[in-house]
């Protein structure tokens, strides 16, 4: 059996005193579907929030530290899951990958700067340590269906992918993910885009575009084109939209989620049931399972760190295009966060007109 730790137990989704989704609990039941792993400890600076939390899903059988490093010294877990704030992921995942656990499973998005998530990267590669972050969507029967669609050529040559979402890291880091899993995971080559920061905003501490348009080319030709903002969806007019040269396939959220399109004639998509639309908390817990199978067999898991890294690295880039003024060439390499950094200059006035 492997050995899990979790650090960030916070509190569920939508209850008094929540500051998020409360992720963790969508990890652990994950641990317990895969077979094979005890949750015996858990780190948060809350003590009544983890002691719920040790009730509720670990049986109030796991280990309680309101200090993660004293957690990972003294309990020596196989495997961590990091459900916390952007800004503490790279600390925590380097502090776990120093300590010597074999995974880490950590939260999206990677973190707040480019710097940290580059590095988070390196240290888990020198050290022999399997990351994975959740971008869940990867397990989703409708995502699923969508990338077996594409590669029977079902809309003939894929060109373009269109989609549309709230913001460029938060929840842009979906989209541009399924991006690369539809896109057959082909390598990003150059980013331009654009943004605005018209009020002030941040999502869990970090800041984040109120309106955005990214456009990537890939190393096969295809290209990207992300809108963000409150109306976004009207510029693309569905979640996800791929181009192809005898059609388009599109992913909405609302039923029928999977819709065709040949040529000029709009067909519904009626193939298998895809549980879940575009969420479903089994697919974090899905998460879970792959990467402890792929620990287990020196296998790859689905949500490597590989293609967050680049997600994160497409997310940066607009940023920097915004900062430049022009076209970013990959690979990244700035350390900062672009948009945080031309906020604090007084580049926006974070003031609607």
């Amino acid at each position: 059996m492997f050995k899990v730790a979790i650090i960030g137990t916070g509190l569920p989704w939508k209850t008094e005193g929540s500051t998020g989704f409360g992720m963790s609990r969508a990890h652990a039941p994950g641990y317990v579907k895969s077979g094979k792993c005890e949750i015996v400890a858990l780190a948060d600076l809350k003590e009544a929030n983890m002691a719920a939390f040790n009730v509720e899903l670990c049986e109030g059988k796991a280990r309680q530290y309101t200090d993660y490093h004293a957690m990972l010294a003294a309990e020596r877990p196989d495997i961590v899951s990091i459900a916390t704030w952007p800004h503490l992921h790279a600390e925590m995942v380097i502090a776990a990958a120093d300590a010597g656990v074999r995974a880490i499973h950590c939260e999206k998005p990677m973190a707040g700067t480019f710097g940290e998530a580059r590095r988070m990267a390196a240290v888990c590669a020198e050290r022999g340590v399997q990351l994975t972050f959740n971008h869940q969507r990867r397990h989703l029967p409708t995502f699923q269906t969508a990338k077996r669609l594409l590669a029977e050529r079902a809309i003939g040559e894929l060109t373009r992918l269109e989609g549309s979402c709230s913001n460029m890291l938060d929840w842009g880091t979906h989209w541009l993910n399924m991006f690369q899993m539809l896109n057959g995971e082909s390598t990003p080559v150059w980013v331009m885009g654009q943004v605005d920061y018209r009020k002030p905003h941040q999502v869990y501490g970090v800041i984040h575009d109120t309106d955005g348009m990214c456009l990537v080319g890939y190393e096969n030709g295809v290209h990207g084109l992300l809108c963000t903002g409150e109306t976004a969806e009207k510029a693309v007019g569905c979640a996800i939209k791929a181009i192809g040269t005898e059609g388009t396939l599109e992913i909405h959220n609302t039923a029928p989620h999977l819709r065709l399109r040949k040529g000029s004639v709009l067909e519904e998509w009626t193939g298998p049931e895809t549980e879940g639309g575009l969420h479903g908390n089994f697919a974090n817990h899905d998460n879970v399972v792959d990467l402890v199978n792929a620990l287990e067999s020196g296998t790859k898991p689905l949500c490597d760190v590989s293609n967050a890294l680049a997600t994160t690295e497409i997310i940066y880039a607009c940023y920097e295009s915004a900062r430049r003024r022009g076209r970013i060439e990959l690979p990244l390499t700035i350390d900062d966060h672009p948009l945080a950094e031309l906020v604090q200059s007084g580049a926006y006035p974070a003031t609607a007109p």
